[in-house]
């Protein structure tokens, strides 16, 4: 386990001192080498390597503020670094998307490494991972639209929560997991997909998406408290309810097969609450 050394304030300057000072001639170094061979990515790879000494620095002297300040440094230079390659043609918003995957993997690590070095679970680290990680991936393998953003980054923000909460045992943390992971596939779903919007039946699918997260917060409760929670069904319900009305009065040919396709879905969770519910009477036995 990594402790922080309690170093007196004089010796602590003159470490950090030593630390801006190498960085200056490293940076130094770069730019004069790149202006006698003009490789062209001396110059954009210095932020990566800064990120390094950073990264060294804290490792060295146990610093948990370096370290991390190194990691996001580093995430960002390599990023930069590909994004900014003259070897090769990328549309710029996968450059962009690029920067995002690298940033993300820096928080990612950031939490493995306070997890196994510090034993500090910073679950704020994997939340702005979820958030650069949603963006990456629509920048780089969706058509980057506000309800590509809006669906990955929900999607991966309730994974987080939902395994918050797991190991948490605190289902104030599984609710907006399971409302993240069913709003940002609603409002993608509902809308993106709309050729020539009416109003209501996407409104109501959106709702009936909604609704499916208050009903998974009762199957998860289960999960993790070892007893079902009902009062979410009651939104469920209303929103469920309010959903199907809205599609049905915008779009009435269709109705039946969207009711139909709903309640499959609605058969399937309560499959799985049997399922739970016979598994909670053998634990019990």
């Amino acid at each position: 386990m990594l402790h922080n050394r309690t170093d007196n304030p004089m010796k602590k300057n003159n470490q950090i001192t030593t630390l801006f000072g190498l960085m200056l001639i490293v940076a130094g170094v770069f730019f004069l080498v790149d202006q006698q061979l003009h490789t062209q990515w001396l110059i954009i790879s210095i932020p990566a390597v800064l990120g390094l000494l950073l990264l060294m620095y804290g490792i060295v002297f146990k610093g948990k503020g370096w370290l991390i300040a190194g990691l996001l440094v580093t995430g960002i230079g390599l990023g930069a670094f590909l994004a900014l390659q003259h070897f090769y043609e990328f549309p710029l918003i996968s450059r962009f998307g690029y920067l995002a995957l690298f940033f993300t993997l820096s928080w990612i690590i950031i939490f493995i490494i306070l997890r196994l070095f510090f034993q500090n679970t910073a679950w704020w680290s994997l939340i702005c991972a979820a958030v650069f990680g949603g963006t990456a991936y629509s920048l780089l393998f969706s058509k980057a639209t506000i309800f590509d953003f809006v669906m990955s980054i929900c999607l991966l923000l309730g994974a987080v929560f939902l395994l918050w909460g797991y190991l948490q045992k605190l289902l104030g943390l599984v609710i907006p997991g399971c409302l993240l992971i069913t709003i940002g596939p609603g409002i993608s779903i509902a809308w993106s997909r709309a050729a020539s919007p009416q109003g209501l039946v996407e409104t109501g699918v959106m709702l009936v998406w909604f609704a499916l997260g208050w009903l998974l917060i009762t199957v998860f409760s289960r999960i993790i408290l070892k007893k079902f929670t009902w009062w979410p069904l009651i939104p469920g319900g209303v929103l469920a309810m309010v959903g199907w009305g809205l599609y049905i009065g915008g779009n009435p040919a269709n109705a039946l097969g969207f009711v139909g396709n709903t309640g499959s879905i609605a058969l399937i969770i309560f499959g799985v609450y049997l399922l739970l519910l016979r598994f909670g009477m053998q634990n019990k036995d």
